[in-house]
């Protein structure tokens, strides 16, 4: 059975006056009469009617609404970024639309052919690996898009994103300052600006004190538990075996200690780890782990002012913000 959905001539009907005065009264774009605006609220609130959101983006040619893609929303990593973007969004009365791609380029295309068929106002993202090249077309049709986290390397747009280089290379010092010679990294998609900066401040922090950067040190995955579970695994069959290991994210870091709590390898006392990305659940976890927390909620914040600048002025010249992580040490 269909439900019944008061139209704004329902509302003209009942209040006795014209469409276009109810127009004007909902969207307050005329001055009504106090007792005519008044005959307007009461029939709105009887008929229980909302504004046609389709019928009003056709007129306006904006719909309110901002679309974004990240890879996962359990990463609290990402849903903190999200918040920031609502919290923002919100305060100028954007709604926001959120799909989840899982880092893989078939789902980040369909988001993105939904988000057009639903007429967003602009597009924020975090790219998937091999994704590019429909961003990029985005770009160069003018239409406002914000590219968070992971920086693409062959065009210009808008951009926010954390020092990843200066964030791994303060964990890994902060290991060396503690004595650990070989220290493997847990890396992610190395296609991504995300991944291969964390290699760039893992060799930088090795080569600073003079230590050797061996590349056979450096398995990468997706950013996912299982893959993180994976290459570490891999790094354990190393010679010699590393008395460290840096994860490139929260979630490879919780398999990073799954896969060392599989060979019995005790956590800090054998093998140190540490892990981009913050939680305040880390407070309270067992092992303790150091991290380089990253400002996810002030990159949401950014982002979002950046579409909504964008919004505003189409020509303005593209941004690119670049936030400042710290380092949290635990134990």
């Amino acid at each position: 059975m269909a439900i019944s959905v008061a139209t704004i001539y329902d509302v003209a009907k009942l209040a006795r006056v014209s469409t276009y005065t109810v127009s004007c009264v909902v969207n307050k774009s005329a001055y009504v009469s106090p007792e005519l605006t008044e005959r307007v609220l009461a029939a709105v609130k009887q008929l229980d009617y909302t504004p046609n959101a389709v019928a009003r983006s056709l007129q306006t040619r904006t719909t309110k609404t901002i679309g974004m893609l990240i890879p996962d929303i359990a990463n609290p990593f990402y849903a903190r970024v999200v918040r920031g973007v609502e919290d923002r969004l919100s305060k100028d009365g954007y709604s926001l639309l959120l799909g989840n791609t899982y880092n893989e380029v078939a789902a980040q295309t369909r988001y993105l052919s939904l988000f057009r068929g639903r007429q967003v106002d602009a597009l924020l993202l975090f790219m998937a690996s091999g994704g590019e090249a429909a961003v990029q077309r985005l770009v160069e049709e003018k239409r406002p898009v914000v590219c968070v986290g992971r920086i693409p390397q062959d065009f210009d747009c808008d951009s926010v994103s954390a020092d990843n280089i200066t964030g791994t290379r303060l964990a890994i010092d902060h290991l060396i300052k503690k004595g650990h010679k070989t220290i493997g990294l847990v890396a992610g998609e190395l296609a991504l600006s995300a991944g291969m900066d964390r290699v760039k401040g893992w060799r930088a922090a090795l080569k600073k004190r003079k230590l050797l950067a061996d590349d056979s040190l450096i398995e990468a995955g997706d950013w996912t538990e299982v893959s993180g579970c994976e290459a570490t695994h891999r790094l354990l069959d190393h010679s010699p075996q590393p008395t460290a290991i840096f994860a490139a994210n929260f979630l490879m870091m919780t398999g990073v200690l799954r896969a060392l709590l599989e060979r019995g390898i005790a956590v800090p006392q054998q093998v140190e780890v540490a892990s981009s990305d913050d939680s305040e659940w880390l407070d309270v976890f067992t092992p303790a782990i150091t991290t380089v927390a990253l400002p996810s909620y002030d990159m949401g914040q950014q982002a979002a002012d950046l579409a909504l600048a964008r919004l505003k002025d189409p020509k303005r010249p593209f941004t690119k913000v670049v936030l400042e992580p710290a380092l949290r040490v635990r134990g």
